[in-house]
């Protein structure tokens, strides 16, 4: 039935037309377009035009200095600022500034270079500076993160579009030596169980390596961090066994990393060689030692920005651009030369004819100074002639830039292969700078597969004239000034590169760089490309990226996409056995402290009664001095013994754990050995609740599986209230203290009156006076200086005991935790400890064991009760899900039933319903369907149908027959 309108019930009958006409249509709504138009155009909110703004471009400074707003509107914010008070608002140049204002240095230069005299600053600190709030860390002065509200902006910059940061406080340290020297040295710091310097994959130079790097054979009680390294490619005319090696190492672990070398290597300095010029720390320091090999730290000579996210190659490929090859055809060396040096002439002498005004003169200066600096740097601009003349360099530029075609095409650099490396060269980016910021497009026309890419990657798509030292100070020095780039960008006749003969490609610098795949998680979250540029052209790059819509980051967004990635292994996350993570936790814990005790004592967290003993830092010695009786420990990262505890632990989720776990023996060999080791885990939150730095991971007891196996709806066990002994004597403890400062009062004021009414009397003592009330004071400041170190005490004692601190046996901290986006729960990285020797008994009462009706995707087998018949099938759902449908067959019309109910009804036999009994446990469906028909060929009397057979070709049938045991193990 038709619901009825509402002018029916009133009695109306309203009909529409089935045509209207468009002029009566439009003429009739004309005055609510005008209403409309002019309401839009004159609004009568109060909202002045800076508050109408989106809140990402306010600034405070807004409502007086009409700079900070878009052209657009600073002429309509200005008749505002008039309006209100008579222009009151508006800033006044004749305004005296204040004694308070900040005075400003005379010399710029000199200021930057006294303040960085204790710390270095990047080559992008000025613009950091302005936009992100810096600490002091590792001798540098880093952006921590911005100050805008942008975390989940950049979330989701990493994972959807770019996220960009300048990670140039690695130092690359460069080892030069015979290549058998160079490999037997480096891999008595390696583990040698895993990959090393010396693997195939990386020997030849096309792929980046990560490590745990070790001190010398001291696997695995010694590791010092995670460094990244590649090798220089060996070029085929250059038949030689002297190799070259970059390591790349985090300023956590800078000086125990260079002190094992140097011990290693025997290495002694012998001078200071500057690669670049003019800055205060890049003085790059030279070792050698007795058998040839050199050792240089090649600090703040190369910059590394790191790109992440699915636009990543977009950004790349927009922002750079390859010189032609066809420019790199040339014949003499000194042809660039005098083409530019007449064009430059010629476009002079046309400006000369111009009349001869003190504006014309100016110009003809400038363009004369232009000139000349063109000439000197187009004279240090040639070294890529030189470079590119070789037949080798040239082919290997082909296929470089046949690859970067390969990238514009690409979508996620995890389309890459893994640490694949790519060397370049570059136009000066600034000549290419878009006129207004460019979002980079998402669609991607067309795809490559990584096979594809892998036939295309020859041998010397690697080369790249960085690792020259000459040609990389060459590049460094002949960085052109932006102001003379934006002046020949005016004088263009025509915007754009190669349209004007003076704003061409061979004015421009040519950059060389390298550009290296870093892989992420399977979805592409963390992958991305690190770019390695020569000194002094860190802003241009920067800049270029930032115009393509990347989105700028600090440490802090370092540390989101290593747990977001669920990556331990990187070098932004230490492990607890190593030295920078103790230093930093020393630093955390102090700081972490004194916050705590700037709070009031009524506000403070009473965490003993929580049963806490270490709220500021993970205690590990008194850990394992509880469970072992010994201080000492180390991270396992044995993989074998690792698959082994992760295939007992969750066997169906990993094959080569679930390999392992069938054909190795669950007894550890050598217990004694791992018994003072820690072990990586991952926990997940089931309920409500995200775990922070430093919390206890407890060791479950049988009461709290018992309850989460039988009550669903238990929201987890709770930890009583204990009992605090320090709290009356830091009651009694304060109460005196106030009394005591109470009655030092008194005695100051009593002082005062009394120095107040004899002051004729003494003047002569006035030296005693001073020295006694110096006295005073400072016994008055000792004891509240004591007063606060016994309450610091009280408040939290020494740890002593870690394991029995709670109701539950502790058995690890959680170093890592938060909620993750990427998984949509609360994630932690943790370092859990256990002895070795009761390992396997907590796996064994930790793991459920799931009842044999609940389990899913088996192939499973019921037995005939009165005779020697047998059924096999196959379920992805529950068992007892699947027994059911067979029982409710039986009872179905004979029509509907299955072979089970004929049987069943033909036979009149019973089926063993209670003895069900699993053949084999796989969640693929197709391998299940294998195992299924192979069981059902392997049957003596089988009632199932031939169409369940089919899949299965005859040739297997006679092999089939015979008692293999094997079929079980491998299906």
């Amino acid at each position: 039935m038709k619901k009825k309108q509402f002018g029916e019930f009133l009695g109306e009958f309203p009909s529409l037309p089935h045509e209207v006409s468009i002029m009566n249509f439009v003429s009739s709504r004309a005055h609510e377009i005008s209403a409309m138009t002019s309401s839009i155009e004159n609004p009568k909110q109060t909202k002045l035009i800076f508050q109408k703004l989106p809140i990402y471009m306010r600034r405070r400074v807004m409502s007086h200095n009409v700079k900070r707003l878009p052209c657009r509107l600073r002429e309509a914010h200005l008749a505002q600022m008039a309006k209100s008070g008579n222009g009151k608002d508006l800033p006044s140049t004749n305004k005296r500034l204040s004694r308070k204002y900040r005075r400003r240095p005379r010399n710029l230069l000199s200021e930057y270079n006294r303040r960085q005299r204790d710390k270095m600053w990047l080559e992008t600190h000025i613009w950091h500076a302005k936009r992100f709030y810096m600490i002091d860390k590792w001798g540098y002065r880093i952006a921590s993160h911005p100050n805008d509200k942008c975390f989940r902006a950049n979330y989701r910059a990493a994972t959807k579009y770019c996220l960009l940061q300048d990670i140039s406080y690695y130092t690359c340290i460069e080892i030069t030596g015979e290549e058998k020297l160079l490999k037997t040295t480096l891999k008595t710091h390696c583990n040698t169980s895993m990959l090393t310097f010396t693997a195939k994959k990386y020997i030849n130079g096309h792929r980046e390596g990560t490590l745990m790097f070790y001190k010398k054979n001291g696997y695995p009680q010694f590791p010092i961090g995670n460094v990244d390294f590649f090798w220089q490619p060996n070029k085929s005319d250059v038949q030689t066994n002297v190799r070259t090696i970059w390591i790349w190492v985090h300023p956590a672990f800078y000086d125990d990393f260079l002190n094992e070398i140097i011990s290693s290597f025997e290495f002694k300095q012998n001078n200071v060689e500057q690669d670049v010029a003019s800055t205060i720390h890049n003085l790059n320091y030279l070792y050698t030692n007795n058998v040839g090999c050199t050792m240089i730290i090649l600090r703040n000579a190369l910059n590394r920005f790191r790109l992440c996210g699915a636009l990543t190659l977009n950004v790349l490929t927009k922002a750079l651009h390859l010189p032609s090859l066809n420019k790199l055809d040339f014949c003499t060396d000194d042809t660039i030369l005098k083409d530019n040096d007449n064009s430059l002439r010629n476009k002079i002498s046309i400006d000369n004819v111009q009349p001869t005004e003190k504006k014309v003169i100016d110009k003809i200066n400038e363009d004369i100074m232009i000139s000349k600096y063109l000439n000197t740097e187009l004279g240090k601009n040639t070294w890529y002639i030189n470079y590119y003349k070789k037949k080798e360099n040239k082919e290997a530029f082909k296929v470089q830039e046949q690859l970067w075609q390969i990238l514009m095409s690409l979508g996620s650099p995890n389309y890459l292969p893994t640490n694949m490396i790519i060397g370049v060269t570059i136009l000066d980016p600034r000549f290419y700078l878009p006129e207004k910021r460019t979002k980079c497009n998402t669609e991607i026309t067309e795809t490559f597969s990584r096979s594809i890419l892998i036939d295309r990657l020859v041998t010397n798509s690697n080369y790249s004239p960085i690792w020259d030292t000459e040609i990389r100070h060459i590049v460094s020095s002949s960085c052109m000034p932006t102001n003379i780039i934006n002046k020949l960008r005016s004088e263009c006749l025509v915007p754009g590169v190669s349209n004007d003969q003076y704003y061409t490609e061979d004015i421009m610098a040519k950059i060389p760089i390298l550009l290296i795949q870093k892989p992420g998680t399977i979805t592409g979250l963390g992958s991305g490309v690190d770019v390695i540029i020569p000194a002094r052209w860190a802003m241009p790059f920067w800049l270029a990226f930032l115009m393509q819509c990347a989105r700028a980051g600090g440490l802090q967004e370092s540390r989101s996409i290593a747990f977001e990635s669920l990556n331990p292994n990187s070098p932004d996350v230490n492990d607890p056995d190593s030295p920078a993570y103790m230093k930093e936790a020393l630093i955390t814990k102090e700081q972490l402290t004194k916050k705590y005790f700037r709070y009031p004592p009524n506000r403070r967290i009473n965490f003993v009664k929580f049963g806490i003993r270490s709220p500021f830092f993970c205690d590990w010695k008194n850990l394992m001095k509880n469970w072992s009786g010994n201080e000492d420990f180390y991270v396992l990262r044995n993989r074998e013994i690792l698959l082994l505890l992760q295939a007992d632990i969750c066997p169906a989720k990993n094959k080569n754990a679930k390999f392992l776990a069938r054909n190795t023996p669950s007894n550890f060999p050598n217990l004694n050995d791992y018994k003072n080791c820690l072990i990586h885990v991952r926990i997940s939150i089931v309920g409500k609740g995200s775990p922070k730095k430093f919390a206890i991971i407890c060791m479950p007891t049988f009461e709290d599986l018992n309850k989460i196996k039988t009550n669903k709806k238990w929201f987890g066990p709770v930890e009583k209230c204990h009992n605090d002994p320090n709290e009356k004597i830091r009651k009694a403890l304060r109460k005196n203290h106030l009394i005591l400062l109470k009655r030092l009062r008194r005695q100051r004021i009593r002082r005062k009156q009394i120095l107040k009414n004899n002051a004729l009397k003494l003047l002569k003592e006035s030296d005693k006076l001073n020295e006694n009330e110096r006295t005073i004071i400072s016994s008055h400041r000792k004891i509240i200086s004591d007063q606060l170190i016994k309450m610091s005490e009280l408040y939290l004692p020494k740890c002593a005991e870690v394991r029995h601190s709670c109701d539950r046996e502790v058995m690890g901290y959680i170093t890592l935790g938060d909620f993750s986006f990427s998984q949509a729960k609360v994630y932690g990285f943790n370092i859990a400890y256990k002895p070795m020797n009761k390992m396997n008994t907590f796996i064994k009462t930790g793991k459920d064991s799931l009842p044999k009706d609940d389990q899913c995707g088996v192939v499973y087998k019921i037995n005939c009760l009165n005779c020697e018949s047998s059924y096999v099938g196959q379920t992805k759902r529950k068992l007892k899900t699947r027994i059911k449908e067979h029982k409710a067959d039986i009872k179905k019309p004979f029509s509907e039933n299955s072979v089970v109910s004929r049987h069943h009804l033909n036979e009149m036999h019973e089926l063993d319903w209670n003895n069900i009994k699993i053949l084999d446990t796989e969640r693929s469906l197709m391998k299940r369907r294998i195992s299924e028909m192979i069981h059902i060929k392997r049957q003596t009397i089988g009632i199932n149908k031939q169409s369940d057979t089919e899949g299965l070709p005859d040739v297997y049938f006679p092999l089939l027959k015979k008692d293999l045991s094997f079929c079980n193990k491998q299906f």
